[in-house]
Parts: C-alpha cells; structure tokens; sequence
C-alpha cells in the first residue's frame, strides 16, 4: 500500500454545505481541475448529487473530457425527496433529474443494488463494489468456535427510516404470538432518538439505548437485526457478516447481494422474522467459507468494480449518443441561471 498511496493525488474542490439539504455540492467546474493530459479514466461517486448544480457553461462535459465515465449510485435519493412536504413532487422531479444527469455525463453507471432508480437501462448494472476492512474479518476468524456472551443488537442511525418503526412492531408481534420476545442493544444517535425511546417504551419493549458506539468493539453479539427498507446496500450488515454474526433482514433487493451468506436469515413476514431470531438466538453462526470470506474484501469488491465497468467499443458509441449530449447541452444551459433556482425549491 505504501507504494501505492505515493501515486495518489488529492486535490480538494470548492463547495458549500446547503443546510436543508444536510450535503454539500461542488461549486465551480471540477472537470476543469485535471489536466487534460491526465483525463483518462473518471469514476464519479454519485455523479447525480455531483452534477445537479452543475456549472455552467464548463470547459468540458465529463464524457467528453474522459475516455471513460464510470458513475457509482450510492444513495436513493428519490426515496429521501418523498419524506419532506410535497414529497411526490419533488420525489418525481428527483427522478428525473437523476436520469437527466446520469445519461449526459456517464458512459458507464453501477448501482449498487436495485433497489435504485432507473437511470439509462442500455447503461446501468447492479453490482457491489463494496468491501468491509480486514479489522471486520480479522472479527470473524476470532469467532469460530466463540462462546457469544450477548444476543440481539441494532447499529446504525437512530431514525424512522431505518426501520426502527417496523422492528418494533415485528417484536411487538413476537410478545402477542408467543408470550415474549427478545432484548435488543440498540447503537447509534440522530434526530428521532428520543421519540424512538418513548416509542419503544410504551410498547413496552425490551431494549436498551447506548449511544454510538463503533461496530468493531461489539464482537460479543450474536445476532444484528436490520429490518431496514431504505437502504441501497447496508454497510453494517456486510459488517456484521464479516464478522461471522447472524444477520436477521428483509426479503429485499438492497439485501440480494447477501443472499450466498448462510448467516443471512431472510424474512417476508412476521411469522418468519420471529422464527429467525429465535433460531439464530439459540444457535451459532456458521464459519465463513474461503469464498465467502473473500467475496467480502475490498480485494474482491475492486475485482467486481473493473468487471462492472467494462465496455466494448460499440457500447462506447451508444454510451454518448446525440440524446445523451443533447440533454448535457440543455443542463449546461439551465446552469446558467437555474442553478440556485433548482436547489432552492428542491
């Protein structure tokens, strides 16, 4: 790695940090940053947030100053523009926007689950090119054989559209189905904490709030329980997998990627979510397999990155169609005033 990181270069751009949306957004033209003679290949990280005030008329559109143009999709942000007031609206303004800019800017999009939009189908893939640190499996290797002292945890942001809401009434289930459910550590702060305690509470549910707290230090879990629905990929269950744990999700295409895990207990209903916790509660976790444990490296992640981003001549010459610079065209026009217009009423 050393050799490596002397080859990189990091060159931070101007942005601004926009409140109402919790993000920041380049400011200024970014493709104007590489030299001309370095522009190769280009892999932007959400090339729709990167490019929605866009500047305007910029030197050069991405696909015309790159060879290739790889966009990773990370985020749904049309699930996110449908919880604020006139959700519907800006959700299908979101929609379009991100097709808008994807097509004119990408030859290549990876989405990492399908849970996404559809951008340009001639383009797009579903692949994870997403891996976990060796720390997480270093977890794992640890656990074969382990006598786990704890049971069910949740990790991540303490709010509503993580699922809190539906967790709580498949245990709320649990206890009128069987007489009783399961204690649950939940990790983690945001802005609905203190409503997600009095919820809990007056449900009068079993669990216990800590705060955040890193993933790694809680290798004496047995089992993470995720009913999420909002997410694209969930990290911390690749996390979790990594480190030889049950994982208790939803039948879900942002959770298709762990279906080769058999420590991946999938659930439709109630009925199958209280029989997976309860088996995965009273049983040990199976060892990762050699394929397993390295289909989630970031080795492995990278090798499925340079598969997914593969393209053939001709697929080239479809990539930048006279549609695809069209619509670059008419966003480099409506950067020109409609920026600032566009992020004000999104």
């Amino acid at each position: 790695m050393p050799d490596a990181a002397e080859k990189v270069t990091i060159i931070f751009y101007s942005a601004r940090f926009h409140p109402e949306f919790h993000s920041i957004f380049p400011v200024g033209d970014l493709t104007a940053l590489i030299p001309d003679e370095l522009a190769d290949v280009c892999v932007l990280e959400e090339p729709e947030h990167l490019n929605w005030f866009k500047a305007p008329f910029t030197a050069k559109a991405w696909m015309d100053k790159f060879k290739h143009v790889v966009g990773i999709i990370h985020t749904n942000y049309v699930m996110y523009s449908q919880s604020v007031s006139f959700g519907q609206v800006k959700g299908s303004l979101v929609y379009l926007l991100n097709q808008g800019v994807c097509r004119a800017y990408c030859h290549k999009i990876i989405k990492l689950s399908a849970t996404l939009q559809e951008f340009a189908p001639e383009k797009e893939i579903v692949c994870n090119v997403h891996g976990v640190r060796s720390k997480f499996l270093e977890v794992g290797d640890r656990s074969v054989g382990k006598k786990f002292s704890k049971g069910a945890y949740f990790i991540g942001k303490m709010a509503w559209p993580k699922g809190l809401r539906e967790l709580f009434d498949l245990m709320k289930y649990m206890k009128k189905r069987t007489g009783k459910s399961f204690s649950i550590d939940l990790y983690g702060q945001g802005p609905h904490l203190q409503e997600i305690r009095e919820v809990a509470s007056s449900m009068c549910l079993s669990t216990t709030f800590h705060g955040p707290k890193d993933h790694l230090l809680l290798e004496d879990y047995r089992v993470f329980v995720n009913p999420s629905l909002s997410e694209v990929l969930c990290t911390t269950i690749v996390e979790a997998l990594a480190m030889g744990k049950w994982v208790v999700c939803a039948r879900h295409p942002s959770n298709d990627f762990f279906a080769q895990f058999p420590n991946c207990l999938f659930f439709s209903d109630e009925e199958e979510f209280a029989a997976n916790v309860q088996w995965a509660l009273h049983h040990d976790p199976l060892p990762l397999s050699r394929e397993q444990r390295y289909a989630l490296t970031w080795e492995a992640a990278t090798e499925r990155f340079l598969m997914a981003s593969k393209i053939t001549k001709e697929m080239m010459l479809k990539a930048n169609t006279f549609n695809d610079k069209f619509l670059a065209w008419v966003l480099e026009v409506a950067g020109t005033s409609g920026g600032d217009a566009l992020r004000n009423n999104l």
